[in-house]
């Protein structure tokens, strides 16, 4: 007969149980309860919208619509009442929807994150949620950008930032971050993020990428911006290794910008490229 696992060994297992299994078999044990308060949980995905949120595919909402079934009632119940048992969680990503004043979030927790998405969300209302050992992030997405303090550390220090919308603020062309992804700009939104960096210089490995709404869109907006930029001083050459041909020009004695298109996950994207 094996031996029974000791209580380290019983540890380390039970923080890597898949969560839904983890959940069940705390439920049934307070002997498991005790070594489970002990350990960090671990998940993939954690989504919050309102007085709705669902942890790894485990759903809950305070005012539970005839569309849910016993079933998910049921998972959401264990899921409610193992959160207050264990607020602390460690979470690849964390969505945050529509969560626009504190007492809207359904349960308060302490979060370990690697990503995080907000929408239509005010981001200072969320932060007291994430640990500051989360950051810096690995990539932060927003929609509805407006409003957003780009100085917030965990903004800044994010590794990859993605702008979910077409919408553009003054002021984006001066963000820190060394990759960054906007859906659909305008080209004088792309204008100013140019001219900006030939005033400021820009650190070398820079990225901006941008989507456009087609082929036609990228060549346009390139053919606009090369036409307007060329008899700027300094203004290099056209480069032609890329999907869409683009050109160059001088940031300093030691660095320059490339403006060009590729093709990435079958989008037509435009990208400016400090090297």
């Amino acid at each position: 007969m094996p031996h029974a696992l000791s209580y380290p060994a019983l540890k380390s297992v039970l923080e890597y149980v898949v969560l839904e299994k983890r959940m069940h078999l705390t439920s049934r044990s307070s002997f498991l309860q005790r070594i489970d308060k002990a350990i960090p949980v671990r998940a993939n995905h954690f989504y919050i919208e309102e007085d709705y949120l669902s942890l790894d595919g485990f759903q809950f909402t305070v005012k539970p619509g005839p569309w849910y079934s016993n079933e998910d009632k049921k998972n959401g119940t264990l899921l409610m009442s193992y959160l207050k048992r264990r607020q602390s969680v460690n979470v690849n990503l964390v969505v945050f929807s529509e969560v626009e004043t504190f007492p809207k979030i359904p349960v308060k927790l302490d979060l370990t994150i690697n990503k995080l998405e907000y929408i239509f969300t005010d981001l200072e209302v969320v932060l007291p949620m994430i640990n500051p050992r989360s950051l810096p992030l690995t990539e932060i997405t927003l929609f509805d950008y407006d409003d957003t303090d780009i100085d917030l550390e965990i903004f800044r220090s994010a590794r990859d930032v993605i702008f979910g919308t077409s919408q553009q603020s003054v002021g984006l062309e001066k963000i820190p971050n060394k990759k960054v992804y906007f859906s659909r700009p305008k080209t004088d939104f792309v204008r100013s993020i140019i001219r900006y960096w030939m005033q400021n210089e820009k650190e070398i490995g820079t990225e901006f990428s941008m989507s456009c709404e087609d082929r036609s869109d990228l060549v346009e907006k390139i053919a606009i911006l090369q036409e307007e930029l060329h008899e700027t001083q300094g203004y290099l050459e056209e480069i032609n290794e890329h999907f869409v041909s683009g050109f160059s020009i001088p940031l300093s004695s030691t660095s320059k910008l490339l403006v060009y298109g590729v093709v990435k996950n079958e989008n037509d994207e435009l990208v400016l490229k400090v090297v």
